[in-house]
């Protein structure tokens, strides 16, 4: 039987990053050794436990069995750089990511949002400016040394056998270098291979999963024959995103949503009332995801690439339960900013939650990848519908037994009521007979149905016992499909990547000087620079006609609503007149064609 080890290196993943990635996996000793170790106490303060030079594994795991309840974190970056060490970093030669504007996948909405959002830093915990520049000057130097390293946790559970990947990042840029959501010191990311036991014994790879913040459970993973899963002989391939290191199984950019309570719950009203309208005309429910804030992950996989056969390979480290700085340090791998959100906070190692509690991914993968319902490959499958036939047969000889009463029943009542009907009047007796009977004859339809759809199921489970198992869509179980984004290309692309740069600042400018100088009606000025600036960006996105078409729509209907009314102020019976005949003309419309159509 293969070891743990020679599992983890037989299935591999390859992790392909983008040009201009920062921080590639590194090694948790040398990182460690460069941190100070704080505790972080409910008043606020925080004291230094243990200076970087101070500090190694063997410590860190000591801390935490000492730590009880107390809340510790590391801290990479002791201090900034200074301005000329700054300056020197900027200008260090480094690939560089070359990325479009994100805003230009939404409107004046979601960059308004997004600029009030930023506007937040200022008052929660965030990572320093500077910040960055600091760590990567530290990795570059300190920590990058050639090799890379993976934390291999080989569990099995529920009739897998599950490979997992931990890959520890010292820094998360992705706000800072990428335009995204956040930076935190430390990151933990992790791919996820579920094997099972082949007819001969051999473990065979079924499925594929990667840690991302946007998915959760059957979205996170990949069917070993998906055609979307990209593959190197037995070696699963991943797209790492830039700065925020979140799994893909499709190169490209990737559009992430952050969503806010409050913008949400004013999204729901909207929703429900959507949601109520298609329902009376016999729609289905719209789709909704809520209001969300976009930000790009890019996961383009055009920069190095680490794995068998690539340009670096793995140095594998096998880690367990009785690791220990796995079990005993349940602090923060990196500053703790006491962010609320969380997106600015480090997170806890690759077996505990921020809150000192076991993961989910590493107490049980198979529930976290939505595996729990899946059988661990055709065998089980089997052995899965077998259990299902077994349990048909005992719900048909309840069903039996309850149609052999049923039937009595039924039979009784009718017997009863043709005896009334044969030795007296006794009508309230036999009305009521009757309805027994109904019911009765109601429940025997009800029982023979449900019995003969079980009778059915179990002759199509055998059949395909005996025949072959089925072969199902990949994508069958996904919820979301997690697919890159495809920007909408035309000519005046670099046009809108600058416009949608200024045009939120300055439509907030232009009302803070309507507001200081109102030569116009307010309301009425308001409303021409929105409309300008509206304009404008549907010029260039190519939608002007589109704009100018809902303008008249709009215009049209508000005229007619006004006259609609000044006529119901003033001639009551007039309006009403001309209510009903444009009902009657729209209903004559829509008759005369389907007799066109027909």
């Amino acid at each position: 039987m293969a070891t743990d080890l020679e599992l983890l290196r037989a299935h591999e993943p390859i992790i392909r990053f983008t040009n201009g990635e920062l921080f590639l996996p590194t090694s948790v000793e040398g990182y460690v050794a460069a941190c100070s170790l704080w505790e972080n106490r409910p008043n606020g303060s925080n004291e230094q436990i243990a200076a970087p030079s101070e500090l190694d594994l063997d410590r860190l795991a000591e801390e935490g069995r000492r730590g009880g309840g107390r809340a510790l974190s590391l801290r990479f970056v002791q201090a900034p750089l200074s301005r000329s060490e700054y300056r020197a970093w900027r200008k260090t030669p480094r690939p560089r990511l070359g990325r479009g504007g994100r805003f230009q996948t939404v409107g004046y909405v979601g960059r308004l949002i997004d600029g009030a959002f930023r506007a937040t830093l200022l008052a929660r915990g965030s990572v320093p400016g500077g910040h960055i520049a600091s760590a990567e000057t530290t990795y570059r130097e300190q920590l990058r040394d050639g090799t890379f390293p993976y934390y291999g946790h080989v569990s099995r559970v529920g009739g897998y056998i599950v490979l997992q990947y931990w890959y520890f990042y010292a820094m998360n840029d992705w706000r800072s270098t990428f335009g995204g959501v956040n930076d935190h010191e430390a990151d933990w990311e992790m791919a996820c291979v579920f094997l099972s036991e082949g007819e001969d014994g051999d473990p065979v790879p079924e499925w594929v999963a990667l840690s991302n913040h946007d998915f959760t459970g059957d979205d996170l993973r990949r069917r070993w024959d998906d055609p979307d899963l990209q593959r190197e002989g037995m070696h699963p391939i991943g797209f790492a995103g830039a700065g925020s290191h979140s799994g893909a199984f499709i190169p490209g950019d990737y559009v992430t949503r952050v969503h806010l309570p409050v913008i949400d719950w004013f999204s729901g009203l909207t929703q429900r009332a959507r949601t109520a309208l298609r329902r009376r005309r016999g729609l289905p429910a719209p789709k909704n995801e809520g209001f969300g804030i976009p930000y790009v992950d890019y996961a383009r996989g055009d920069g190095v690439s680490i794995g068998p056969g690539q340009d670096h390979e793995w140095t594998p480290v096998v880690i367990d339960d009785e690791t220990p700085w796995v079990r005993d340090f349940r602090g923060l791998w990196g500053l703790d900013t006491g962010d609320p959100f969380g997106g600015e906070r480090a997170p806890a190692g690759p077996r505990y939650e921020r809150e000192r509690v076991v993961r989910g991914s590493w107490a049980d993968p198979v529930a976290w990848a939505g595996l729990q319902k899946v059988p661990p490959g055709p065998s089980e499958y089997r052995a899965s519908l077998q259990d299902r036939i077994s349990r048909i047969g005992d719900l048909l000889a309840e069903q039996d037994h309850e149609l052999d009463k049923a039937r009595t029943r039924l039979r009784a009542h009718f017997a009863a009521r043709e005896s009334l009907s044969a030795r007296g009047p006794a009508r309230a007796e036999r009305r009521e007979l009757s309805r027994e009977i109904a019911h009765e004859e109601s429940t025997v339809e009800e029982l023979i149905a449900k019995r003969s759809a079980l009778v059915e199921e179990r002759r199509l489970h055998q059949v395909t016992l005996d025949d072959r198992l089925p072969e199902t869509d990949p994508h069958a179980h996904l919820v979301r499909a997690h697919g890159p984004y495809q920007p909408r290309v035309h000519g005046r692309q670099r046009f809108l990547t600058i416009w949608a740069a200024i045009s939120a600042p300055l439509l907030i400018a232009s009302l803070i000087l309507v507001l200081l100088n109102p030569v116009a009606g307010t309301v009425a000025t308001f409303t021409g620079i929105t409309l300008v600036f509206a304009a404008v960006e549907a010029w260039g996105r190519g939608r002007l006609l589109a704009l100018v078409a809902v303008l008249v729509g709009g215009i049209f209907i508000l005229v007619i609503g006004t006259i609609f009314v000044g006529l119901l102020i003033v001639e009551w019976r007039l309006a009403i007149i001309a209510l009903l005949a444009a009902i009657a003309l729209a209903l004559l419309i829509t008759n005369v064609r389907e007799l066109v159509r027909h």
